[in-house]
Formats: structure tokens, C-alpha cells, sequence
């Protein structure tokens, strides 16, 4: 079993993509299994996203930000000195901002602002680069770092499959960044908490194969002006769920 084809042992284990158990005894059979269970494990690690995974994503920071975390009490001196054995973050496919940010909230609680802030970007320009595509995205609300402005971010995010976002006023240049990347959306989940809607619209209209959507809205006139926007996509949009709180 340990020889056989790279390809088909992927199709295989993939199979386990859902049982997190077995891919991790998949990691002791030898290097092949162990590079291919990481890689599937690492596509979606949100459902077990914790500080061990941080600190796997915070050992390829910059050794002058890792030195910093360190003299901050937050990074040990093993995982300062220890390198990856696998590029985690290039394994990533479905980005869970809302999740990281909470965790790195965490993390930096006793850090002062400015550095969180240059911390918490050098983390994004680390997922966000032109040598992968993300097909999975979660945006919270009040997130105001415009990752489609950054560096790689045409590529990274030009793959993207499906999309869900609590937007509000804050996140609305990233949505209208996203309308002019990311083109073939197939599912989107909004959260709407806000009148200004502009960004959602042009990222709705800006789909090419977008067949799902579903949003939750408060505001009558809001509601309207997404439904007209739907409207105008019946050709490709089949499936659309509207709540109202």
C-alpha cells in the first residue's frame, strides 16, 4: 500500500476527508501518506483550527516578528526555532477570517495596537499571495483590512466558489474589490447590517456562474434593491432563500 500511485492514495484518502481521526493516523504510515493527509487536512483545518495550528501558521512570520512574539512571552523558543515541515498555509482552501481573526484576538490580547495590526497583516499576506486560490471565504462584519488589495490577491482569490459574509458599512470596499476578482461565485450566504449595499450589488452582478444565494435582511428597500439585482441574473441564479428578521 505504501507504493502506490501518489494520485490514487489522494483519491483515497480523500475519501477521509471528513473523519479528521484516521487522516491524522494517516500521518505515521510514512512521508508519502503523511504529505498527502496534511494537505487534506490543511485544505479546511476551520473545524479544528486551534492555538497549535496558530503557532504552525505563526512559524513562517518573519524571524524579527516571531523574535517580538517571543519577547512578548507568546512564542516559545521551540516553536522560534523549529521550520515548518510543510508550507500549511499554501494547503488552505477554505479561509476563515472570522475564526482567525477571533483567534488571533486571543493571541495578541497583551500586545500593543499597532503592532497587532502589522501582525495580523503580515498573517494575511501569508495566505493571500499569487501561488494559491482560495475557493472558500468567510468575511465577519467590521473587517476593514482590504485584503483585495493585496499583493497576489488577483490570483488568490480568482478561484472562489463560495462566499459568506455579515457585511456592513466597514467591509463594503471589499466586496466591490472581490466583484472585480473574484467572477465565479456559485453560492453566496449575506448577512446584510447596513443601508449601504453598494458592494454587495456590483459583487452580485458581477457573476458568471452564481447559482445560490441566500441573505438575510432587516431593511424593506435593501431587500428589494438585492432581489431587483437577482432578477437580473435569472438565468443562472436557480436558488435563492430571503429571511427576514
Amino acid at each position: 500500500m505504501s507504493k502506490l500511485n501518489n494520485d490514487i492514495l489522494f483519491l483515497i484518502l480523500e475519501e477521509l476527508s471528513g473523519d479528521i481521526k484516521s487522516l491524522r493516523s494517516c500521518l505515521l504510515v510514512n512521508k508519502t501518506w503523511c504529505e498527502i493527509s496534511v494537505s487534506i487536512l490543511w485544505r479546511n483545518p476551520s473545524g479544528y483550527f486551534k492555538r497549535g495550528s496558530l503557532n504552525l501558521i505563526i512559524s513562517h512570520l518573519s524571524n524579527e516578528t516571531k523574535e517580538y512574539l517571543k519577547s512578548e512571552g507568546i512564542l516559545s523558543s521551540v516553536i522560534l526555532r523549529k521550520k515548518p515541515l510543510f508550507n500549511y498555509v499554501g494547503f488552505i482552501r477554505y479561509l476563515d477570517l472570522t475564526q482567525l481573526e477571533q483567534l488571533l484576538e486571543l493571541l495578541l490580547r497583551n500586545v500593543k495596537e499597532n503592532k497587532v495590526s502589522n501582525i495580523i497583516n503580515e498573517i494575511l499576506e501569508l495566505f493571500i499571495n499569487g501561488n494559491t486560490r482560495v475557493t472558500h471565504l468567510r468575511i465577519p462584519s467590521h473587517f476593514n483590512r482590504q485584503i483585495h488589495l493585496i499583493s497576489g490577491a488577483d490570483h488568490y482569490f480568482s478561484g472562489l466558489k463560495f462566499l459568506f459574509c455579515s457585511t456592513d458599512d466597514t467591509n463594503q470596499n471589499i466586496l466591490e474589490g472581490l466583484s472585480k476578482i473574484s467572477k465565479s461565485i456559485r453560492k453566496m450566504e449575506l448577512y446584510v447590517l447596513t443601508n449601504n449595499y453598494t458592494g454587495i450589488i456590483k459583487l452580485i452582478e458581477a457573476q458568471k456562474n452564481l447559482n445560490q444565494v441566500w441573505f438575510c435582511c432587516q431593511n424593506q428597500s435593501i431587500r428589494e434593491s438585492l432581489e431587483d439585482s437577482l432578477r437580473s441574473r435569472t438565468e443562472i441564479v436557480r436558488h435563492v432563500k430571503l429571511f427576514f428578521n
